[in-house]
């Protein structure tokens, strides 16, 4: 499995960042009804990258708060377990 990648300006395809933009085109789209526009474009994806390493560290960085238990059923019914172990595959870009 590939690392989770928050992205760079020059590095920003498959990345956190792209996908912001692109919900953010999204968003944009549905309120003006035309596309985000190109002035300003390596300024909002200096943002997006910056906010997306930065929720990716902290992440990182807390990642044992992100779940404490699961539950499996494999057919006899759920069995709760406790998790012992996060590892959020991350390791900077």
């Amino acid at each position: 499995m590939a690392a989770l990648k928050g992205g760079r300006v020059a590095d920003f395809t498959n990345s956190m960042a792209e996908s912001m933009e692109t919900a953010m085109n999204e968003e944009w789209m549905a309120r003006t009804g035309s596309h985000l526009p190109d002035e300003g474009r390596d300024d909002r994806r200096l943002l997006l990258a910056a906010i997306a390493r930065g929720m990716l560290a902290y992440l990182k960085a807390n990642e044992t708060a992100l779940v404490s238990a699961i539950a499996i059923d494999l057919g006899t019914g759920p069995v709760a377990r406790p998790v012992t172990e996060v590892d959020l595959n991350y390791v900077g870009d």
